[in-house]
């Protein structure tokens, strides 16, 4: 037998035995599926074309939410200020099982214990997995609607390197707050993901390196030099705040900007934030007000040593008092005057 056909036939030997593999490969994965955890809040989110998720109306429990599928109390027609608060699962409440103790509702309790006339509102739109370019297509699509007097955006450090662009470059996740993010990847690489419990338990592998990575990216963040990738990820954040504060400028609605700390940076301040000084140089420069909620929460810490977070960056009952009453002086400052 002649070189080309013994080449041929042993290439074509090694794609069989690559695809009985894959074949192989494919069967365990199918016989052993991946199982959710049941750590996500699948159930009270649903799908959404322009925000991919948001709170489902009237969820009952705990973690009940509104008639517009807000965590929160009905909205209330007599209220004289509305304030609109634009966050993730910090905002939300992530593990706080009752509404009532999450800082906006905390924020409208202390205005309106000052108040001489009228109610305050305050309505929260955190939703977890949030980050800005969701909290500011949210506000074009529905927050707009609510009329408020003022918007608050609450900023965490992990919008920079934000969960949602990491499940998509790695494949999506069909058990991400109990929705199907596969969906928004296209072609060979979508359907693959969507077919495929190889594929899938792939993506997985490497979501999980890529989270590994991002909670370090977090760290680094307020370490300085940045590297590239951080340096590109904070320029398109920046953006985002910015296109969402053109719009509030637009409607001649008043902003103000809530950086939430990481607990890391709590115990050390001074050396640790390099995020806060770098958006609060961002808002200056553009006239946007901004409360920093580091040397609150320091100060708080310092004080007494209890605890204000629940986790890296979720706070604790306390840490939504201490947030509630910081925002007190800033907002009534934000308000418009009414006659």
């Amino acid at each position: 037998m002649s070189e080309a056909p013994r080449r041929w036939k042993a290439i074509l030997a090694s794609a069989v035995m690559v695809m009985l593999l894959l074949a192989a490969i494919e069967g365990a994965c199918r016989l052993f599926p991946h199982r959710d955890a049941g750590d996500t809040i699948a159930g009270l989110v649903i799908p959404d074309r322009d925000l991919l998720w948001r709170l489902r109306p009237f969820a009952d429990g705990p973690l009940r939410t509104n008639e517009l599928g807000l965590r929160g109390p009905p909205c209330n027609p007599n209220a004289r200020f509305k304030i609109l608060v634009l966050g993730d699962s910090v905002s939300w409440g992530d593990g706080i099982d009752d509404a009532r103790k999450c800082y906006p509702q905390l924020l409208a309790e202390e205005l309106d214990r000052l108040a001489t006339t009228g109610t305050y509102q305050v309505i929260n739109s955190g939703c977890p997995g949030y980050s800005t370019f969701q909290e500011g297509a949210y506000l074009k699509l529905y927050g707009l609607r609510l009329k408020p007097d003022l918007v608050i955006l609450q900023f965490c450090l992990n919008d920079v390197v934000e969960r949602y662009s990491t499940l998509f470059a790695c494949g999506g996740d069909n058990v991400f707050l109990g929705v199907d993010t596969r969906t928004a990847i296209g072609g060979l690489r979508g359907w693959l993901v969507r077919h495929s419990r190889a594929a899938e338990a792939v993506c997985r592998g490497l979501q999980s390196a890529a989270r590994r990575r991002q909670d370090y990216a977090v760290t680094a963040l307020a370490q300085a030099p940045l590297p590239p990738h951080l340096v590109k990820a904070w320029a398109q954040t920046e953006q985002e705040i910015e296109d969402l504060r053109q719009v509030c400028r637009r409607e001649q609605i008043p902003l103000l900007l809530v950086i939430a700390p990481y607990a890391f940076q709590v115990q050390a301040p001074a050396s640790l934030r390099q995020p806060q000084d770098r958006l609060i140089a961002f808002a200056r420069a553009r006239g946007l007000p901004c409360v920093d909620l580091l040397p609150v929460f320091a100060a708080a810490w310092a004080a007494t040593n209890a605890p204000l977070f629940n986790d890296e960056d979720h706070f604790s009952e306390r840490g939504h008092r201490v947030a509630a009453r910081a925002l007190v002086a800033p907002v009534l400052r934000g308000l418009p005057a009414r006659p």
